[in-house]
């Protein structure tokens, strides 16, 4: 579970001096953990539509039964997810770094525990989806309560000091990447980071309770709760064994 972690630390390290096809070739892997992780739940919930409410044999259910076109599907949105996950990487504090290392080891033995305990509770075979489906969003949910809490303590730039152009001329300049594929998804993500930040400062300068501060942020952060909830499927995704997916599929 480690080495897709250690992937987007190495590109969040050096990402001055790597070009676009090493950075494609770091890419692949997180990718496939992704899309791995998403392949499972759809084979699941497909599994329950086609057997549930389609007739057998009708053209319908033979369309979702085929495994392809659901595969692409799920590629295309982890490529998606996965380009998130690389331009979020690059903006999480030191701190936030070391969360996601404990947080690697603790997916892994909640995730063994929870299997142990859902044994009882699900049909035989089916305890590994259905753990991995609850701890995505559980470990998401706590994952972007905490990068909104800790942020919340650390010294922001002042952007309500500068104009509109000030801002994004500011926030895409501090970009520099060796690749020209993400260089501009950067600079792009830099200055919507600033923009959001300077709004969101200027409405929360005015409220003074600590609750309604943090939902303010939670707001703030949905984009980087999203790069999240790809990382918890990326976890999830080296879990995941050939066995587990035909007894989703």
């Amino acid at each position: 579970m480690l080495v897709p972690g250690l992937i987007l630390a190495g590109w969040s390290l050096w990402k001055d001096s790597l070009p676009c096809l090493l950075v494609l070739v770091l890419m692949f892997p997180v990718l496939g953990l992704i899309a791995l992780n998403m392949l499972e739940v759809a084979l699941m919930r497909r599994r329950a539509l086609v057997g549930m409410y389609l007739c057998d044999g009708s053209w319908l259910s033979r369309l979702l039964s085929r495994k392809v076109i659901l595969m692409l599907w799920q590629v295309a949105k982890a490529t998606f997810f996965t380009f998130v996950l690389f331009l979020e990487a690059l903006d999480w504090p030191v701190w936030l770094w070391w969360v996601l290392l404990a947080d690697a080891f603790l997916m892994y033995t909640v995730h063994g525990w929870l299997r142990v305990l859902l044994q009882t509770q699900v049909k035989p075979g089916q305890d590994g989806v259905i753990a991995r489906r609850i701890l995505v969003t559980v470990n998401t949910l706590l994952l972007a309560l905490l990068l909104a809490s800790g942020l919340m303590f650390e010294k922001q730039i002042a952007y309500k000091n500068m104009s509109l152009q000030e801002t994004m001329l500011h926030a895409a300049q501090q970009e520099r990447l060796a690749c020209d594929l993400m260089s501009p998804l950067v600079r792009l993500q830099a200055v919507q980071h600033a923009l959001t930040a300077r709004f969101v400062h200027q409405g929360l300068e005015s409220v003074d309770h600590a609750w309604s501060r943090i939902a303010g942020w939670l707001l703030f952060f949905f984009w980087s709760g999203l790069s999240l909830w790809a990382w918890s499927r990326m976890l999830l995704g080296t879990l995941i064994r050939k066995p587990d997916l035909a007894a989703a599929g």
